[in-house]
């Protein structure tokens, strides 16, 4: 069911998965919006005004009103539009867990992601692997797997849409720049969600195929 709230618009770029985490929460809730793509080699006038500090995507603007960062847009629309697929726990305590987990997350595994497409060192993907056996600790202790394989059980929470773009992106790191995931018998828990992501039709839509991410990435390395 479709929410019908005026002047929604999305800055975004597809490839970016901060962007896809944005879209997704935005499909789950039903909100319908604009979704502007940016060139980012040629940043428009509503980009840089909407974000002077970071003048980078995403930018939610809601009502005339922008809003940075992704996590800080995901939490926006799941206190704006709480009635549809609330993302964020009720419980205090779960909540506290979802920000932590999400701050890791960004610190660490993105983090060592970006580095390791930098470098493409084995040290740098030792450093990944080690950092998803502690998210699937992670996803043992808060998720509840007889509900369902997300952190929110059946249904996707806010943790799952910040986890959700690295079912694409890591599969394409892996075909072209050679980055060894964890694997199954590591984290069972991790492969299954994020198979589930991959199947789930508001992902679908918010994600892009692997290998048009392969694509891209690619012609990324070339022109390096």
């Amino acid at each position: 069911m479709a929410c019908h709230d005026q002047d929604v618009t999305l800055l975004s770029f597809w490839p970016s998965p901060f962007s896809m985490r944005v879209k997704l929460a935005l499909l789950l809730k039903g909100i319908e919006h604009e979704d502007l793509s940016q060139d980012l080699g040629n940043k428009s006038k509503l980009l840089l005004e909407s974000n002077p500090v970071h003048k980078k995507v995403p930018v939610l603007i809601h009502k005339g009103k922008p809003i940075a960062e992704s996590a800080i847009i995901v939490h926006y629309i799941d206190e704006v539009w709480p009635g549809t697929s609330p993302l964020l726990p009720q419980d205090a305590f779960l909540r506290a867990q979802h920000r932590f987990w999400t701050d890791f997350f960004e610190k660490k595994i993105s983090d060592s992601l970006d580095r390791f497409i930098r470098s493409n060192g084995a040290a740098v993907n030792e450093e990944f692997i080690q950092d998803c056996l502690l998210l699937e600790g992670a996803l043992a202790e808060l998720g509840d797997e007889e509900e369902g394989p997300f952190f929110g059980g059946a249904s996707m929470s806010f943790l799952d849409v910040m986890l959700a773009p690295s079912a694409v992106w890591i599969p394409a790191l892996e075909q072209v720049m050679g980055l060894k995931p964890a694997s199954q018998e590591q984290c069972p828990r991790l492969h299954k969600l994020f198979g589930a992501v991959t199947e789930h039709p508001s992902a679908k839509v918010a994600l892009p195929q692997i290998e048009k991410l392969k694509e891209f990435t690619q012609a990324r390395l070339v022109r390096k």
